[in-house]
């Protein structure tokens, strides 16, 4: 798109998502009944689709293959009105897929990330591709960039809002030598534990305890501002100026994949309005509240309006 200039730039992954459900208890090691589906996703295209529902003019970069289905996935990105020309095209590379497994409750089972051609996303293509970071207000960058890619962008934007969505455990683990460059990150409780070199296998007696040292920790690595989801309690959000939990709205849970990454989208969003920490977190909980509340990765009719009068109901109990 001709003279296109994005007031968010993402940088991270997009992929085919295929998605199982069970209509019972999911039992392990055994074929249970369901439902399927396949859609466009990945960490980086839903949060840049989330943005773009927000009217945010985004632009999307990213790692695309060349079979039909990277076609098919370049072009959905297009029609939701995600900027892509910036991206990486590999014409002798497959889709990258994302394969998941929920339970009845929507929670997550498992999953498996078969995104191998990002790897070829390294400093060098990113050096190619500064525009669109360069150009916006807001930079996301997620952790399925290689690392070395991820400590580039964060050198690069460290003096504009620059947010770090950690993806997942592994993901995390790979980055975590440059999560103090990041003005902002959003990890769930065992990213955050890796991000600070600790097991993320642990069990604590009281999860939102362990929360408020995991933010103070992030903190001190240089983060201005940390929310670590806990999941259906909410998030902990720490900055200079405080720390408190927001708590989900009172909504049915129906599927929370996708719900992290609208809240991310969120969090950049109010960081385009120059809002505060606190505010921030409202944005982001009531954005994942009504996302976990769809059958779809990026709920339909989300905007900033719709937002705006959901945060209302979002409960912020301040602890400094």
């Amino acid at each position: 798109m001709s003279g296109f200039k994005p007031v968010a730039a993402v940088y991270g992954g997009a992929n085919i998502d295929i998605q199982a459900r069970s209509r019972g208890p999911y039992r392990a090691g055994d074929s249970n009944p369901g439902e399927a589906s396949i859609t466009h996703g990945g960490v980086g295209r839903n949060i840049a689709e989330n943005l773009a529902g927000l009217g945010v003019p985004t632009e999307l970069v990213t790692v695309f293959g060349g079979d039909e289905q990277s076609s098919g996935l370049a072009e959905g990105c297009r029609r939701v009105g995600i900027e892509v020309s910036s991206s990486l095209f590999l014409p002798s590379e497959p889709c990258s897929r994302y394969v998941c497994l929920l339970d009845r409750d929507g929670t997550l089972v498992g999953a498996v990330a078969a995104m191998d051609s990002l790897e070829a996303f390294g400093p060098d293509q990113l050096a190619s591709r500064f525009g669109p970071g360069d150009a916006a207000e807001v930079v996301v960058v997620d952790a399925n960039l290689p690392p070395e890619t991820v400590a580039l962008a964060a050198g690069r934007w460290k003096d504009k809002p620059l947010i770090l969505d950690t993806v997942s455990v592994a993901k995390a683990r790979r980055v975590a030598p440059v999560v103090g460059l990041f003005g902002l990150v959003k990890p769930n409780r065992a990213e955050a534990r890796v991000l600070l070199s600790l097991d993320p296998s642990e069990r604590p007696v009281d999860p939102e305890a362990e929360a408020v040292g995991l933010t103070r920790g992030l903190l001190a690595l240089g983060v201005r501002e940390a929310f670590v989801s806990l999941g259906a309690r909410g998030f902990l959000w720490a900055s200079a100026a405080g720390a408190g939990f927001a708590r989900p709205l009172a909504m049915p849970v129906v599927n929370v994949s996708g719900a992290g990454d609208a809240a991310t989208a969120a969090l950049a969003w109010a960081a385009s309005q120059g809002l505060d920490t606190e505010t921030k977190a409202r944005y982001a909980v009531a954005a994942a509240s009504v996302c976990a509340a769809d059958e779809r990765a990026v709920a339909a009719g989300v905007s900033a309006d719709r937002l705006s009068a959901l945060i209302r109901g979002v409960t912020c109990e301040r602890i400094a």
